[in-house]
């Protein structure tokens, strides 16, 4: 089911998600309370791919609000806490969380001042035009003891001719809307629509809003949106209908860090990989109980190698593609593929080559085994989302890493070659290569060692 979804659909269901909560927290109020839940079922369709779908659920309790997402393959637990002016986000799978302050997100100071590689000027380019209209048709019906009205509105999105960037874009949207009065307003993000200036040499152009109708909108309890090319057909559409919507009150501990979770102290750490520490103690106690090749030894940090077993050093990961991915996570998962049979392997801090060999020859290994991962490419989207398919990391990435194994002492490389991957998301395109990778490196090392 997640085939051809690519990351056009999820920054459409950004945009789809940010209009919502922002006509959300800021349309006129006809019910008060502090505490609400809202249950909603999202599904997507873009061109030539069959349907997806996903449910979330938002409860809010007054100036706090806790976020569910399940589907495509991830779930995701966000906590908002305006009253302290930070986020939370929570992985039920490795029992921790990350704090990220608001104020660095809202500090609204000025980017520091750039200094210009050349003293062109900037040329002034044409207009970009961003024309919403909005029809309230009329039309209402009672929905979760709410009067909910039918507005159906758009968006083109239109450069001139001599515009700098030929954009030519346009979306609608169906929905039944109500009013819902919340306490949650913490200004959270609203600074980073700030424009920043432009650097010396750029081509600008200027942006233009026009709006148009009498429709209001709201809180959306039906809401399709379709989103249109240039040639004017269908590009991608998503519809989301609430099914629970409450006004129950809430208990104060959904909107806090739960009882028993510590804070993470890195990102790997938070996504469930094990620390080097725990990796060490874990081989040393396989090893015993298992015979394995080689086994650490967590206090010295010396590898104890069994006779006849062959040791793989695996340096830190070198990342030239531009983008981020956990890299201790994937070390450790190459680390586990090579491990098996009379092959081991084992991590190597060192940074340099120099440092490396000498980690190697103290933990006894036979081959050091170097890593670049060196492209994570989108595939390409058309139109404007395409300039920005790099987010998110859902979309169809292909991987590509280049890897060098030399034998311990040996300034030539007894294997140096290069796997790829092509899948939806970078780490899981990452992680295929890095398999490849694997099976190629234990068939050479069992053949040279």
């Amino acid at each position: 089911m997640r085939k051809g979804f690519s990351a056009s659909c999820l920054i459409a269901v950004v945009f789809v998600c940010l209009s919502s909560v922002s006509l959300f927290f800021g349309q006129t109020r006809t019910r008060t309370g502090n505490d609400f839940k809202v249950r909603y079922k999202t599904s997507m369709m873009s061109a030539g791919t069959t349907g997806q779908s996903s449910e979330s659920v938002t409860m809010i309790k007054g100036a706090r609000e806790r976020s569910e997402s399940s589907g495509y393959g991830f779930n995701s637990v966000n906590i908002t806490q305006c009253d302290l002016k930070r986020s939370i986000q929570i992985s039920e799978s490795s029992k921790k969380y990350m704090i990220t302050p608001m104020e660095a997100a809202n500090s609204g100071a000025a980017p520091a001042p750039t200094t210009p590689a050349s003293p062109t000027a900037n040329r002034r380019g044409g207009f970009v035009t961003y024309k919403t209209t909005s029809i309230d048709t009329g039309e209402r019906k009672e929905m979760f003891g709410f009067t909910a009205r039918h507005i159906k509105s758009s968006t083109a999105i239109e450069s001139s001719p001599d515009a700098c960037t030929p954009i030519k874009q346009k979306s609608e949207l169906d929905g039944w809307y109500i009013d819902l009065a919340v306490a949650l307003d913490c200004q959270y993000g609203r600074n980073q629509m700030t424009a920043r200036p432009p650097t010396t040499g750029r081509c600008i152009d200027q942006t233009r809003f026009l709006r148009e109708g009498n429709g209001k909108l709201g809180f959306p309890l039906i809401e399709t949106m379709t989103m249109y090319g240039e040639n004017g057909q269908v590009t991608f559409s998503t519809s989301k209908e609430v099914i629970e919507l409450s006004r129950d009150t809430l208990d104060a501990a959904l909107f806090d860090v739960p009882a028993g979770y510590t804070e993470a102290a890195s990102s790997a750490e938070f996504y469930g990989a094990p620390s080097m520490e725990s990796m060490m103690q874990s081989t040393a106690t396989s090893a015993v109980t298992q015979s394995a090749p080689a086994m650490t030894s967590p206090n010295a940090g010396v590898t104890i190698k069994q006779p006849g077993s062959i040791l793989i050093g695996v340096v830190q990961f070198n990342n030239k593609a531009g983008k981020a991915v956990p890299l201790d996570v994937l070390r450790q998962r190459l680390i586990g593929q090579l491990t098996g049979g009379n092959l081991s392997a084992v991590a190597l801090n060192a940074s340099s080559q120099s440092e490396a060999e000498v980690e190697a020859k103290t933990k006894q290994c036979d081959f050091v085994l170097y890593t670049d991962i060196v492209a994570l490419k989108m595939s390409k989207v058309g139109g404007m989302f395409g300039q920005v398919a790099g987010v998110g990391g859902l979309g169809k990435t292909e991987a590509k890493v280049e890897y060098k194994l030399f034998a311990t002492g040996e300034a030539s490389p007894r294997l140096q070659s290069s796997a790829s991957a092509k899948e939806e998301g970078d780490e899981v395109s990452a992680g295929n290569a890095i398999d490849a990778e694997a099976r190629a490196v234990s068939a050479a090392a069992r053949k040279k060692g």
